[in-house]
């Protein structure tokens, strides 16, 4: 049975629980082997991973030493299947939009604490000397952003890839850059598979649902790619424009002279830009 009817028609937390743990075993097992994602130590980097992260995966958000945690944290897996629960998300499409209040649930709103400074004061509460420290940093997790306000770009779309990955949506974690018209940086999204397209989804920077002028809620930035784009784009590290928008009233607008720029596989995009909508 499909995992999202599956949790649907469970009853019980313990038939939830064992349903999550049965579908995180057979990912972790069929997922591709790879020791890091992100920066690696060499001073390179991978830029596009295809499905389920490895749970012993490292991921690497900065090309500076000690900035490093790994993917052994499960609990999200099992409060989003509550989640589900919670607001009777019944199909792909919604979970992928709610997916998006999740992520803000689970770490909090991005960068309000420096993550660096999160991950130091949870390896020092678990050491008493220096030596201790760094063991302690070696077995840092992803779960260790948990509410903290903290998490970025790479660990928001790591936590969105994980989920699309466990309930079969075909989902690309990505590290290129985006220039979302008010400044540059590096940034990891995520792109998934549709009928007869695909789409990149942004859950970092998303887009706001307003009503009556009032910001109601957010959604991930959806940009539409072809199939030939998806190939170019994740390939060749085609640059791809996207206008930006917002919802008022249930309604998609788009905000005037605001464009997104994505890339794959570059950490800068270059101006002029050379690919048009």
């Amino acid at each position: 049975m499909d995992l999202l009817k599956a949790i649907l028609n469970c009853n019980t937390l313990e038939e939830i629980k064992e349903i999550i743990t049965k579908a995180i075993a057979e990912a972790n097992t069929n997922s591709t082997k790879i020791e890091q994602l992100g920066f690696l130590d060499y001073g390179k980097y991978i830029s596009t991973f295809k499905g389920f992260i490895p749970l012993n995966t490292t991921i690497k958000y900065e090309s500076m030493a000690i900035t490093t945690y790994n993917m052994q944290t499960t609990d999200y897996f099992y409060e989003f299947a509550l989640f589900i629960k919670k607001y009777n998300v019944t199909n792909k499409i919604t979970l992928i939009y709610y997916l998006e209040k999740f992520i803000n649930i689970y770490f909090g709103r991005p960068g309000q604490v420096d993550r660096n400074s999160v991950l130091s004061t949870k390896a020092w509460s678990n050491a008493t000397n220096e030596d201790e420290f760094f063991t302690a940093l070696d077995n840092l997790q992803l779960g260790d952003f948990k509410g903290k306000n903290a998490a970025m770009c790479t660990e928001r779309a790591a936590l969105a890839q994980q989920i699309l990955s466990l309930f079969n949506i075909e989902s690309y974690y990505c590290l290129g850059c985006l220039d979302n018209s008010d400044h540059q940086e590096v940034h990891a999204f995520n792109i998934v598979k549709r009928k007869n397209d695909y789409a990149l989804l942004d859950y970092s920077i998303p887009v706001a649902s307003y009503k009556d002028n009032k910001i109601t809620n957010y959604y991930p930035f959806v940009g539409i790619l072809s199939s030939a784009e998806f190939n170019d784009f994740l390939n060749n590290g085609t640059i791809k424009e996207f206008k930006d928008y917002d919802y008022y009233d249930g309604k998609q607008k788009y905000n005037d002279n605001k464009i997104r720029t994505y890339v794959v596989g570059e950490l800068q995009i270059e101006k002029p830009r050379f690919n048009k909508f």
